[in-house]
């Protein structure tokens, strides 16, 4: 696969999740664009949903969003840490839930929210092409994501690695809460 075709697709995908995520209530669903935009919805809320009380926390969040998710990146996909689809699809749940909205917004509001929304999806491209390229490259895309998530693996070999991504990622956003209070 191409760089030019694989931001595309890494484009386009994280447009299509982020702005699903950005609707307000009552507003409709719109479709997947494309299979890896409807498997990406899936399995972000099935982490979501696992870990509710950690992402619930973010709901709503009215707060500088790209500051938020710039220091999430940071962690998530430091070069120290081993890259996988578990802590891609941990960043871009994470993503959606402080863009998601818990009630309707005034205008002003929603030009902010879809501001931020693309905002997100420069910085995530730029990261996500820019430090792990190669190794989205080596995994086959996003053709490797769904091949990926699609194949009937153990049960609790999920469990164990959302587990772990999970973890190492709550214990760094403590530190970095921490860090920012001092």
């Amino acid at each position: 696969m191409d760089d030019d075709r694989l931001l595309e697709r890494t484009r386009c995908l994280l447009t299509d999740y982020l702005m699903f995520c950005r609707r307000e209530p009552g507003d409709p669903e719109p479709p997947p664009t494309s299979v890896e935009a409807a498997l990406l919805r899936s399995v972000a809320e099935q982490v979501q949903q696992r870990y509710h009380f950690f992402f619930s926390s973010f709901l709503g969040y009215q707060g500088n969003r790209v500051e938020l998710m710039t220091q999430m990146a940071d962690t998530i996909l430091s070069d120290g840490q081993s890259f996988s689809w578990g802590r891609l699809v941990l960043l871009l749940a994470f993503a959606g839930t402080i863009l998601s909205q818990r009630q309707r917004n005034s205008e002003k509001d929603k030009i902010q929210v879809d501001r931020d929304c693309q905002l997100i999806v420069g910085l995530l491209c730029n990261r996500l092409l820019g430090q792990h390229g190669s190794w989205l490259k080596a995994h086959d895309g996003w053709d490797g994501f769904c091949s990926f998530f699609v194949s009937p693996l153990p049960l609790n070999f999920w469990r164990r690695l959302l587990i772990k991504t999970f973890l190492s990622c709550f214990i760094a956003m403590a530190v970095l809460m921490i860090w920012k209070r001092f």
